[in-house]
């Protein structure tokens, strides 16, 4: 008898993470991680999750990727596995499986996310229903929400804009040359290859975010003075007037420090165009580490 349960992974360049979901949404005890170093491939990881689960067992999958999708295949933009859905699959013996793009994921969740994991950093109230989601983790993309409808993009492969090269080059001078696009900068590699430029030693992004020294502090308030120039130009180019919303680890542990937060705001805040409307786009941060399974969730029992 076929059941209603639907597996929804995130798969990112360095975790994918699980859980189960039914016609209500998200089971919330169902939720594990795994990192992707301690397997060989997507299906292993998904057929030890099956291996531990007591009771009925799901008859679909949805899983996010961070890279391209297209008809039905996909792969990591920062990894090398592959995926495809018939193959998905057959190999793991379900129904039916969808293939999306994590930013993409992120955009269906916006309407089902709970309340308590969105907390607004600046900008005023939401208008319209156009939103934005950006991503910063290992990488950087973005994806955008109209009237529930979730639209591809992009943008970690593109330029940076002047106006962050600019003050990359006040603060590294021709160091920031090697900022050539925007994942370069705006992903945990660019924030650790920020500091590097700043003159300190090379560390992880996890410790130059603990903000435990100066150095740390200064590298954070250099990358959250650059990313709210960019969201300026985010405002511009997506009209974000519902939101634009943050998530992933990078964007989360700038976010944490107020004084980062602050800073986003008071450059995201700065432009005057049009009576000041692009300067008061509301801007959020998603705080669930498991947000894009919310949205696989809703994909999947729309498509049921």
């Amino acid at each position: 008898m076929t059941n209603d349960l639907t597996l929804v992974a995130d798969v990112g360049g360095t975790n994918t993470r699980f859980a189960l979901a039914d016609a209500n949404g998200i089971i919330a005890e169902s939720f594990i991680r795994y990192s992707n170093a301690d397997v060989d491939c997507f299906v292993e990881a998904a057929q030890e999750y099956f291996a531990a689960l007591v009771g009925p067992k799901p008859s679909s999958i949805c899983i996010a990727i961070a890279g391209p999708v297209s008809a039905g295949k996909g792969e990591l933009t920062n990894g090398d596995w592959e995926f495809d859905t018939e193959v998905l699959a057959q190999s793991l013996g379900l129904e039916r499986a969808h293939l999306l793009n994590d930013l993409v994921a992120l955009g269906y969740a916006l309407d089902v996310l709970p309340d308590h994991v969105v907390k607004q950093i600046s900008g005023g109230k939401p208008h319209g229903d156009q939103a934005l989601v950006a991503g910063i983790a290992t990488g950087f993309n973005v994806s955008m929400c109209h009237a529930g409808h979730v639209i591809e993009a992009e943008l970690g492969h593109a330029s940076l804009p002047s106006s962050v090269m600019e003050v990359l080059r006040v603060a590294v001078g021709d160091k920031a040359s090697s900022f050539h696009k925007v994942e370069a900068l705006f992903s945990g590699d660019g924030l650790a290859a920020l500091h590097v430029a700043l003159g300190f030693k090379e560390t992880n992004p996890a410790q130059i975010t603990a903000l435990t020294n100066e150095e740390g502090a200064q590298t954070v308030a250099l990358f959250a003075k650059a990313l709210g120039l960019f969201c300026g130009e985010m405002a511009f180019q997506y009209m974000p007037f519902a939101g634009l919303y943050f998530n992933g680890s990078v964007a989360r542990a700038i976010m944490n420090s107020e004084t980062a937060a602050k800073a986003i705001a008071a450059e995201a805040g700065k432009d005057e165009t049009f009576s000041g409307r692009f300067g008061q786009v509301p801007l959020y941060v998603i705080t669930e580490d498991n947000a894009a399974l919310y949205g696989c969730a809703r994909y999947a029992q729309s498509r049921a």
